[in-house]
Parts: structure tokens; sequence; C-alpha cells
């Protein structure tokens, strides 16, 4: 057998998929549910503003200019521009029952991701690591203070998360989906969050910001940078936010 069909990556493609004929092996047990949405009450708040929407920008030109851009001045980003990036990723559109739903789609209306942020330049926003609560369009201050050096180490010392006024961090909460789409659940939950990503990038070109995705970090260094167990959540996605030089 050639040895990549012995890899983790091929094994789980071929056990997750859905056959006609036989029903996919399942012996994953009872999952409990989980709740919609992960807050933290205790938390200083940071109500953001309401995003103002009335400036038009072209879709077609926004796609022409989305690049992954790495060259960011120390300019801060302002509490309205933050505004709009985490209304784009993350925005409440409507509701459907129990479920918001938002500007990115997401399997079965699940969302099962959490959206935390690492503030180093934004004006009116002291620096630190945040939770984005969706419900309240709030950020939900964890610790206050420089992670710079911590989160770029964590990032395997790419140069642009230190240059970056905001890191968005997604971590997969994965019970929330697996509840409902077992085993396959970790094909949707990289889907959903290549959705939202799409959505910052593009919101950022409206707004002449730069921003860059980011797949490739110690997953555990930053799972304990924000507190969470690294098994029933755990990251999965960074994206910078920042200033472009010449803009």
């Amino acid at each position: 057998m050639t040895l990549y069909k012995q890899g983790l990556a091929f094994g789980y493609v071929q056990g997750t998929k859905y056959h006609r004929d036989r029903h996919m092996r399942d012996d994953l047990g009872s999952i409990p549910p989980t709740s919609n949405f992960k807050n933290y009450p205790e938390a200083e708040r940071l109500q953001l503003p309401e995003p103002d929407l009335s400036r038009p920008a072209n879709l077609w030109q926004c796609l022409a200019r989305r690049r992954s851009e790495r060259d960011y001045t120390t300019d801060p980003l302002s509490l309205q521009e933050l505004s709009k990036i985490m209304w784009a990723a993350q925005g409440v559109t409507a509701r459907a029952g129990i479920y918001l739903l938002r500007t990115a789609p997401s399997a079965g209306a699940l969302y099962p991701f959490e959206t935390y942020l690492y503030i180093d330049k934004v004006e009116e926003a002291p620096q630190g690591i945040y939770h984005f609560n969706v419900a309240d369009f709030a950020l939900e201050r964890l610790q206050e203070g420089d992670f710079n050096n911590a989160l770029t180490a964590a990032s395997l010392g790419q140069p642009v998360v230190r240059r970056a006024a905001v890191v968005i961090i997604w971590t997969a909460m994965m019970l929330r989906c697996m509840v409902k789409y077992r085993d396959r659940a970790m094909r949707y939950i990289p889907m959903d969050l290549g959705h939202v990503c799409q959505n910052v990038q593009l919101a950022a070109s409206a707004m002449d910001l730069g921003s860059c995705s980011i797949g490739a970090f110690y997953d555990d260094d930053i799972n304990e940078l924000l507190g969470v167990d690294g098994e029933e959540e755990t990251v999965l996605y960074l994206i910078t936010v920042g200033k472009l030089r010449g803009r």
C-alpha cells in the first residue's frame, strides 16, 4: 500500500464518506448536547459600536484585490473598523427559532466555533485577549496586556503576527457539531471557518486594510493562551488584520 494511504488524512476522508448502500460507521456513543454560544459573564466587556455599513463597496473589485497582505503599518484600527470586521465575520442577520443566522453560512446553523481576538493596536480598546460575544456584539476581555511575543512564537515566528493590529483566532467547538453530524463534523467545521475567513478578507479589502489567513501554528500553545482545553475546544484558524502601507 502507498504510505500516504496509511496516514490520518487519507484514512479520515475515506472513513467519513457517505455511501448509498451502507451507513457510515459510528461507534461514538452518546454525545452530550452543548450550548449554542460561549460567553464569559465575569469578564470586563467592551461593547462594539453599531457597524456603519453605509459606504458602498464593489464586490467584484474586492474579490480582485483580495490578497494575503503582510506588510502593515503601526497605525491602529479604529473601533468602528474593528466593528465592521467582526460584523463581516459573525454579524447576526436573522433569527430562526433558537438559531442566530449570520453573515456566513454554517452546516445546520450550528456555528461550531468560537471567535477570540488578540488586540494589539485598536483605538479605545486596551491591549489584550478577548472573546467575541456574538449575541451581544461585544468583546469580553479575558487577559489584559502585551501577548505579541507569545502569539508570534506560537505562530511559528511569522512576522505578520507581530505586525498586525488585530489577530482573530477561531476555535472549533467539536461537540456542538458532532452531536448532529458525528465524525463528519470535522469536514463541516473547517468549511464553516473558510466561509467566515473569506468574509473577513473581503471586508478588509473593502476598507483598504490588509489581512492574512494563517493555518500554521503550535496548536496547544495557542490553546493555553486562550485558556481552552485543546480537546472539546481547540484552535483551528487565525487571520491577521492591519493598516497597509501607502493606503
